[in-house]
């Protein structure tokens, strides 16, 4: 699963650059060993289907079965899933967890990670779960009552 997310994640890498996405790979630092990208990916997915799921079969009404009705809702999907993958990222990097050890000294350095990079890494998390919404909405669609031609 996590081969599965972080392949998509670094469709992205050079946005965000390869030191985080190596941390997230839990390659870079000895504090951080595990691939990061199973949580977030998971994450991103749960929130975009939960989301997809409340516009067609919780709120389900027939004045949003329009282009702008689903908008709405993948707009509130795509901020959800930036503020997670950002402040998921941003965390580690407030507790000192992006660490690299310095083979020749054995002396910690920090990795080259901006806060840049992290927000540029919740910017691709965003534009990762509209696809996803796109995706989930097309396949879930046409069981709603109410808005089964919603976005088209």
């Amino acid at each position: 699963m996590g081969e599965f997310f972080g392949s998509i994640y670094c469709w992205f890498e050079d946005f965000f650059g390869i030191s985080l996405a190596d941390y997230l790979w839990g390659q870079s630092s000895p504090l951080q060993m595990e691939n990061m990208f199973i949580g977030i990916g998971l994450s991103m997915a749960t929130i975009s289907i939960v989301v997809a799921v409340i516009f067609y079969y919780i709120i389900n009404h027939p004045r949003l079965n329009n282009w702008w009705g689903w908008g709405i809702f993948l707009v509130i999907n795509s901020i959800i899933n930036f503020f997670v993958g950002w402040q998921w990222v941003l965390k580690d990097y407030y507790a000192g967890n992006m660490i690299i050890i310095n083979p020749s000294t054995n002396i910690e350095e920090p990795l080259p990670i901006q806060e840049t990079d992290i927000l540029c890494f919740g910017v691709s998390d965003m534009i990762i779960s509209i696809v996803f919404f796109f995706i989930f909405s097309m396949i879930i669609k046409w069981w709603s009552k109410s808005c089964p031609t919603a976005p088209f």
